[in-house]
């Protein structure tokens, strides 16, 4: 995959306890320096390594459109931008929901219902049914 995407998966993965590393395609054409960099985003600069990543790319674009590396129409240079931005946006957006904790009151009240549901099912199944092993199976 690539940098941006482990990067990603990495922000939203929840941080130091469940650090994983992604398989990342050609990282070596990227200097020590930049690597370094984007190791030590989180805990010495206090941003994500997706930012720095995005910012990086959007740089280089507009670097090489005006040296003339890159010869493509403003409008699909536009479009180029827009797609990260809206990667940037998706990811955001992922990241809410992970972060969002179930609350605890309806967790407690799905329990009770549950516990209550599983009570009456095998009350009322026992008292409709008059084979109990049909009952049983038809319960659990």
């Amino acid at each position: 995959m690539s940098l941006m995407h482990g990067s990603a998966l990495d922000e939203l993965g929840g941080g130091e306890e469940l650090h994983e590393s992604y398989e990342v395609l050609d990282i070596q054409g990227l200097d020590r320096e930049t690597l370094t960099f984007l190791r030590d985003c989180k805990h010495k600069h206090n941003f994500n390594s997706v930012e720095a990543l995005q910012h990086m790319i959007q740089i280089l674009t507009t670097h090489n459109h005006h040296s003339g590396v890159l010869t493509i129409a403003p409008p699909i240079l536009a479009r180029i931008y827009q797609t990260l931005t809206r990667g940037l946006v998706n990811l955001q957006n992922a990241k809410k929901i992970t972060d969002t904790r179930f609350p605890f009151p309806y967790a407690q009240l799905i329990f009770i219902l549950i516990q209550i549901q599983t009570i009456f099912t095998s009350l009322i199944l026992t008292q409709i049914i008059e084979s109990k092993v049909l009952a049983a199976l038809l319960t659990f």
